[in-house]
């Protein structure tokens, strides 16, 4: 045989092997989209039984001869459903499972897939926001950088979702982003009503409720159309909140019952998202025996799922329910036991890990830039950039001091208004005059047991123990301080407390240590008191005796 014939028989064999594989490959393409396209299926008609069943028997013939990325996709797919069944323990099972492969670099839009159900993981089984926040965030970028849009809308969804649980209006910008992407994709009508869904509950936080409702019933349009079962239950939540703002408690009833209706065999939390308004509208009618049944079995629910995130808020409602019945001794126990459970979840490491990774989203927008730029332009971009950071450094250094300043002022002027308030109750004549109104009469004791007594010094200060020395109620009470003081219980509390820090503080003659300045005004710790500093003055204790320091120098 000569090399002539040598090339030949070599051509004549690649040119019959060659379309063999090539069907190979297009036959494991067409079963990784089959069952690809299977699974978002489920996932939007809130079908995550059948989704377990199916995807759970595809994982498990892993050692058999299938494409890895089906195998992969249907162990996430296997984990999400567990996840979305409060079965967390198979979940974690599927998670570590899937942690142990070695060729995820070799899928990165899997990775990213993968992050995004672990954060759903943290979310429900540990609060842990902080890891979720950064596994959301991880994903996002990966799906933004692949222009991925409908991932990036539900990354984006599940971020806001985080900020909904901790009832926080900063998932309101996370919303609008979600908004936005939706609207450059009308063609995807999922896409649209999971970014209506989100933008409707995140201005239920903000107390919006009438764009709330807009949004809602949008949501609600698309989902009737297309027959999107999964987010039922949310919309119809979202409207019943808003009818009982509005003290219609009948349409109230029936949008909440609907979105019950919606909620079997979905994910439990969406029950308990709806229990909470639907708990408040039987004490809010004045059904005490129906509200006290359904409460009651609902903290059952929530003990048998192991959900504490909900825990608490059902026994808030329980001890408001005893508390308009007229039995305190089981509202105050209700009261603790709440308190108690709500402060196991609120755990100070991962609170402060949260606020540090709050802008961890904005932080990889530069780099996602530049890794899509060609690398003739790097070094430009990287000039261009670099400039740009340096003159908004120094304009957010400028503009800060400004603010701070700004709300320097603004706080001294509010104490100042206060204080004038404070002197017009205290007048004789006015107290003589029989001209105030019973609000007034109790707003200006409990002014005066805080000027005078300072109450707010006391570490252990409620709402119960001043609706005690006053003799009246907490809610009573809790309604005058909201009137009068416009600030909630703790807003007013803080506002005495850091009013005296702020004297103490700008009293050079005497370096007082921060530790016995916030002992002494109540704070139980120094981190406590630290952030309601901050969050009154706009900066630290320490700095702000700086501040004082360089206008007001010693006697």
């Amino acid at each position: 045989m000569n090399k002539t014939h040598l090339i030949i028989y070599i051509a004549v064999f690649l040119a019959m092997i060659l379309p063999l594989q090539s069907c190979s490959d297009r036959g494991k393409q067409s079963e990784l989209q089959k069952y690809s396209d299977l699974y978002v299926h489920y996932c939007r008609k809130g079908l995550f039984d059948s989704l377990a069943i199916d995807a759970g028997k595809v994982f498990a013939a892993r050692n058999g001869d299938l494409d890895r990325r089906l195998v992969l996709l249907s162990g996430l797919h296997s984990a999400q459903a567990a996840i979305f069944q409060d079965d967390y323990p198979g979940a974690k099972a599927y998670l570590d499972t899937l942690a142990g492969f070695d060729d995820w670099d070799e899928y990165p839009d899997l990775t990213a897939m993968f992050n995004g159900i672990r954060a759903s993981y943290e979310i429900k089984a540990g609060f842990d926001y902080p890891a979720a926040l950064a596994h959301l965030t991880d994903a996002f970028n990966w799906f933004r950088e692949d222009g991925d849009a409908l991932n990036m809308c539900n990354s984006l969804y599940n971020i806001s979702m985080i900020y909904f649980y901790r009832r926080d209006t900063v998932g309101l910008k996370y919303a609008r982003q979600a908004m936005s992407i939706s609207s450059e994709n009308l063609d995807d009508p999922y896409m649209m009503c999971a970014a209506d869904v989100i933008m409707a509950m995140m201005l239920l936080v903000k107390g919006d409720y009438a764009n709330a409702e807009r949004y809602a019933l949008e949501a609600k349009r698309i989902a009737d159309k297309e027959r999107y079962t999964l987010v039922k239950s949310r919309i119809y939540m979202v409207l019943g909140e808003v009818a009982l703002h509005r003290e219609d408690i009948s349409l109230a009833e029936d949008l909440l019952r609907k979105g019950f209706a919606a909620a079997e065999n979905t994910d439990p939390d969406f029950y308990f998202e709806l229990a909470i308004p639907y708990g408040r509208m039987l004490i809010q009618s004045g059904r005490y025996a129906e509200a006290e049944n359904f409460l009651t079995e609902t903290l059952s629910i929530v003990d048998r799922n192991s959900n504490i995130r909900y825990r608490y808020r059902v026994l808030e409602l329980l001890s408001d329910l005893y508390e308009a019945q007229g039995n305190i001794p089981f509202a105050y126990t209700y009261y603790k036991n709440a308190s108690a459970s709500r402060d196991s979840i609120m755990n100070i490491d991962k609170e402060t890990s949260f606020n540090n990774l709050l802008d961890l989203y904005e932080k990889a927008s530069l780099q996602n830039i530049i890794r899509k730029r060609q690398f003739d332009v790097y070094v430009t971009l990287f000039v261009c950039i670099l400039s740009i950071l340096i003159c908004t450094f120094f304009i957010y250094r400028y503009i800060r001091q400004i603010r701070l300043n700004k709300e320097l002022v603004q706080r001294n002027q509010e104490y100042l208004k206060r204080s004038e308030m404070l002197r017009m109750y205290l007048k004789p004549e006015s107290a003589q005059s029989g001209n105030e109104s019973a609000d007034e009469v109790l707003f200006g004791k409990l002014e005066r047991i805080m000027r005078e007594e300072h109450a707010y010094r006391s570490n252990d200060i409620s709402l119960d123990k001043l609706a005690f020395m006053l003799g009246t109620n907490r809610t009573y009470i809790s309604r005058v301080i909201n009137r009068y003081a416009d600030k909630s219980f703790w807003g007013y509390v803080n506002m005495y407390r850091i009013a005296e820090a702020t004297e103490i503080l700008s009293d050079l003659d005497k370096d007082v240590q921060i530790k016995n300045i916030y002992e002494s005004l109540g704070y139980n710790s120094a981190a406590s008191f630290f952030r309601v500093f901050r969050e009154e003055t706009g900066i630290s204790p320490s700095k702000y005796r700086e501040e004082v320091r360089k206008i007001k120098p010693r006697a």
